[in-house]
């Protein structure tokens, strides 16, 4: 009998681990040296047992900002003088890592017993680091495992800071749209969002644009009529502070707002006219479709009578499916270059 239960709480055991991110899999290696320090964790992926409660973490996903027990920091706070440990998580965009970079080095170059590493999967890009940093620092490679890579990063003394990537922006019939560093679209309007927009009317009463991005779906919203007020969230950190910026310009800020929010999970009970999205789907590397799926089995709950949920999606996806009792007949509205629009009504 002892055995049995042994066996089960060893499969137990490996099932639990099997679901964990890899690059914590890599980390969990090294607990012992990461134990002796005061460490900064970046952007980790999910909590883990690795951050002790004398650590402190930066997360720009809301998700994981709410992980009980972790010490979480705001982006924008200034980092802990008695950190001795920095590890960043390797990030899906490349402005994204200058972005993080820069702040790196920054730090280090006032706090020069910090050491630093960044781990990451090798489908993520984690194997370009060494030639990303070659003009102010060296690379060691500690580990890899689990397809990834853990290296150390010795800053070159004297080395000129890496420069810190703009922001960037791009025209939207005459309305200028700006993002941060990795934002969704940063460059150009994406294409299902633009087929959207295409046939998206003008609204009235008060709408959610449910992964906002940039901004541009707010800010069409808000150009289009003074009778629209918007809230638009987004679990990104930074893709918040673009649409801050973008809507501050068209609007006065009475008739919009901002929120930093995993799902729905950290908006006031309220009700829309409208829900507009073009559903998130990625998180990191990996694909996901929880977020997005429980927006549309909560849609109901989340509209006036006869208000409307409108989205754009790749054909593949069926988001219809997960719609409720209570929001009637889907709409196909649009389709062209791998995309449709629909819309829903609640009854």
């Amino acid at each position: 009998l002892s055995l049995a239960i042994t066996s089960l709480l060893n499969s137990a055991f490996l099932k639990d681990r099997s679901l964990m991110h890899p690059s914590w899999q890599l980390l969990e290696r090294h607990q012992t040296h990461f134990s002796a320090l005061n460490v900064l964790w970046l952007d980790a992926p999910e909590g883990n047992g690795l951050i002790k409660t004398s650590d402190q973490a930066v997360c720009l996903d809301r998700s994981v900002f709410n992980t009980p027990g972790l010490n979480t920091l705001a982006a924008d706070d200034d980092w802990p003088e008695q950190t001795e440990g920095i590890v960043l998580f390797y990030p899906k965009a490349k402005e994204r890592l200058a972005w993080w970079l820069h702040r790196i080095v920054r730090f280090v170059k006032q706090h020069p017993h910090c050491q630093v590493w960044v781990v990451g999967e090798n489908k993520g890009g984690i194997k370009s680091l060494p030639k990303r940093v070659l003009d102010w620092a060296e690379t060691e490679k500690w580990d890899s495992a689990r397809h990834c890579v853990l290296h150390q990063l010795h800053i070159t003394p004297g080395a000129a800071l890496p420069e810190a990537p703009n922001w960037t922006e791009f025209d939207y019939q005459g309305q200028l749209l700006q993002a941060a560093p990795g934002v969704f679209s940063q460059n150009r309007l994406d294409k299902g969002t633009d087929l959207l927009l295409s046939v998206l009317p003008v609204m009235k009463g008060h709408c959610l644009d449910f992964g906002c991005g940039s901004g541009v779906i707010s800010q069409a919203l808000l150009g289009r009529s003074e009778q629209v007020t918007v809230t638009a969230l987004d679990i990104d950190w930074l893709a918040v502070c673009s649409t801050e910026q973008n809507l501050a310009r068209v609007a006065t800020d009475d008739r919009y707002r901002v929120v930093w929010s995993d799902g729905l999970a950290q908006l006031d009970r309220t009700r829309f006219n409208a829900i507009i999205t073009n559903p998130p789907f990625h998180t990191g590397i990996r694909t996901h479709y929880e977020a997005s799926e429980a927006l549309f089995r909560a849609s109901a709950d989340w509209l006036v009578s006869g208000g409307t949920l409108w989205w754009v999606a790749n054909e593949f996806l069926d988001y219809q499916s997960c719609l409720p009792a209570t929001v009637g007949m889907v709409e196909e509205m649009a389709h062209g270059r791998g995309f449709k629009v629909y819309r829903a009504k609640r009854k």
